[in-house]
């Protein structure tokens, strides 16, 4: 038997053992109950036979004390499974006005809980209570109303005939401790005169089986009238120093709570991070629990739209925790309310809780972090609560947000760094390459064309010398192709590691310069079109890098492009078309070669049992790879008057 109890007492929540240590509102029930045994004890052992009406009363108050246990909250802690009535959720309507909006929202009425599994819950209230406080009189009126007149009524077997007298005298105490408990002094007090007045009752008009002879003494009424107001005044003192000590504890396990995040968040900026998704993530948990929300978001804003008038757009969101509600989720709508207006946003949004004890709402906080005097970020809170949130909530996330700024600029710096240096090698390399092999192989370009033209001039003044060195000049020519071939690769892995997109250089120009050396070297005629205008980032960072990744990808696609139709397609003329336009870049590249026959989605570019090289299956995997991960897509298309098309789409 103990081996079965044991497993059920360890997995009572620390929270419930919590309330049960320091909230002592159960007390109630415990004296309800004593109170009602012991008059059923006097009833039933006393010499007298019990009439009717006593066995009516014992029946009364069974129901009552029956009725009232399982109404309090205190006991519904030990059976949270059970089909309560305040627990039922009903959808209801709720219109809610805003800054030029009107919505409607179905909501899951639940009652609010702790986040926090160390926070010290607020003293719960001996009865349940709804939002309507005429009901709530009306259940704490009628709980003294039946306690009084079962203490008047049964006040027939010793003097007095009132107070004392009865049996159920002190069980009648139980509504003094659940006033006093719920409303403090008023409400005890109220209870206790209440209360009172059935002693002055009997006192005045004994109940009608009193038949014992009283003689009336002032000790009698005065310990009957004075007991209730005493017990009053020390459960509505008990209350009042019961909620300032957990006041306290919760004022101190938020400022432990918030002291830990921040000292999470800190030792984050200090250690670093590998990306700035890796960032959010180890700290968005931490600052919630921190601040105790239920649901914490963390969104980084980027700018895009026209130069003149850039709009501000989600570039990251992060989030933890949840409401347990079915509403639809406005917390992106409001975090950009929050980036456009760059003011904080605090909303609360009533709930009718039909059927619940207390009254309570979505309380909602936005706060943006600017950052040269732009949006940088929005931190969003979201919890179910009694009040909208109160000043501690947004200054610990007015702490948060710069520190959170420090920890992600440090990432960026690292990785912006990082990008430097391995610029520097990569043009380092560069260097060696140009001023090294290349000038060779410039060299042997330059000095076969020249051996060549000579060879060709010598064959053209004789006749039977054109014979003998024809085999000679042909292999000239394919030297001359084959050094102009070599040349261009040498100069594709010198652009490859050469940065690119670097100071106030534009696609179009990189492009252009791009296609000019081509002409030179393979001495094939190129045409440019440029189609819309190059959106300006500016001054957004993350639009910048963005607008570089998109630059460097439509350069190094068409870079590839270019050389397999030089070494493979045998192509007359290649035609590249930019289009720019806010959201995306296109690259088209084309030309009048042998053409491609390319099963779609396989790199297999075999055709009719004959291997073609015109464009090799690792090249255009790379260009492929290229624009998938910046989110983009390329195809490859057979021209219908011949020839090959590339076309890639990246969305900036």
């Amino acid at each position: 038997m103990s081996q079965k109890t044991k497993p059920r007492i360890r997995n009572i929540p620390q929270t419930t053992l919590r309330r049960l240590r320091t909230i002592p509102t159960y007390f109630f029930l415990i004296w309800r109950w004593t109170w009602w045994f012991f008059a059923l004890a006097w009833i039933m052992l006393s010499p007298q036979k019990p009439t009717p009406l006593l066995l009516l009363l014992l029946g009364i108050t069974f129901i009552q004390s029956l009725v009232v246990t399982l109404y309090a909250p205190v006991f519904k802690i030990f059976l949270p499974g059970l089909p309560w009535k305040n627990k039922e959720s009903k959808p209801g309507i709720i219109k809610e006005r805003g800054a030029k909006r009107e919505r409607s929202i179905l909501r899951e009425r639940k009652r609010p809980q702790p986040v926090a599994a160390d926070e010290d819950p607020e003293i719960l209230p001996a009865l349940a209570r709804s939002s309507n406080p005429y009901k709530d009189i009306a259940i704490y009126g009628l709980d003294v109303i039946i306690c009084g007149l079962a203490m008047y009524f049964s006040a027939v077997y010793a003097p007095p005939p009132f107070g004392r007298g009865s049996p159920f005298y002190r069980y009648g105490f139980s509504p003094v401790f659940v006033a006093g408990f719920t409303y403090h002094y008023r409400g005890g007090l109220a209870a206790a005169i209440g209360y009172d007045l059935f002693v002055l009752l009997g006192l005045f008009l004994p109940p009608p089986m009193a038949h014992l002879p009283y003689i009336f003494q002032p000790q009698d009424l005065l310990g009957s009238v004075l007991d209730v107001l005493l017990v009053a005044l020390f459960t509505a003192y008990a209350a009042t120093l019961l909620n300032s000590i957990t006041r306290t504890k919760r004022h101190e396990q938020d400022s432990v709570r918030r002291q830990r995040s921040l000292l999470h968040v800190s030792e984050t900026l200090v250690a670093g991070a590998s990306d700035i998704q890796q960032l959010l993530q180890q700290n968005v948990k931490q600052i919630r629990q921190g601040g105790h929300f239920e649901h914490l978001m963390v969104a980084l804003i980027s700018y895009g739209g026209e130069s003149n008038n850039p709009q501000p757009q989600i570039d990251m969101y992060v989030e933890s925790g949840r409401i347990e509600a079915t509403l639809p989720d406005t917390s992106e709508t409001l975090i950009k309310q929050a980036a456009q207006s760059g003011e904080k946003l605090v909303i609360f949004e009533p709930l009718d809780r039909w059927g619940q004890e207390e009254p309570g709402g979505i309380a909602r906080f936005y706060l943006p972090v600017t950052k040269e005097r732009q949006v940088y970020m929005v931190l969003g809170a979201e919890s179910t609560r009694k009040t909208p949130f109160e000043e501690r909530q947004e200054n610990f996330l007015k702490i948060v947000g710069p520190l959170l700024t420090v920890a992600l600029e440090n990432v960026r710096l690292t990785e912006q760094t990082a990008d430097l240096a391995a610029a520097a090698e990569r043009g380092r390399i560069a260097r060696e390459i140009h001023d090294g092999i290349a000038q060779l192989i410039y060299m042997l370009s330059l000095n076969s064309e020249t051996c060549a033209t000579l060879l060709k001039r010598i064959a053209d003044a004789t006749t039977e010398e054109s014979l003998m060195l024809a085999p000679v000049a042909e292999r000239l020519d394919k030297l001359v192709t084959i050094s102009k071939q070599a040349l261009w690769e040498t100069r594709h892995y010198m652009f490859t590691l050469k940065p690119l997109m670097s100071g106030t250089t534009t696609l179009t120009q990189m492009l252009t310069n791009q296609l000019r050396e081509f002409e030179a070297i393979s001495g094939l005629p190129v045409r440019l079109e440029v189609e819309g205008a190059e959106v300006s980032p500016n001054g957004d960072q993350r639009r910048m890098r963005k607008t570089a990744q998109v630059g460097t990808a439509i350069f190094r696609i068409t870079q590839e492009a270019l050389t397999n139709a030089y070494k493979h397609a045998g192509a007359n003329q290649i035609e590249v078309h930019l289009l720019h336009l806010p959201e995306y870049v296109e690259v088209e590249i084309s030309d009048d070669g042998k053409g491609i026959h390319a099963v779609p989605h396989s790199y297999d570019l075999g055709a009719d049992g004959e291997q073609q090289r015109m464009y090799s299956g690792h090249g255009l995997r790379g260009m492929r790879e290229r624009a998938e991960e910046l989110g983009g897509t390329l195809e490859v298309r057979q021209k219908a008057t011949g020839g090959t098309s590339i076309l890639a789409h990246i969305p900036i």
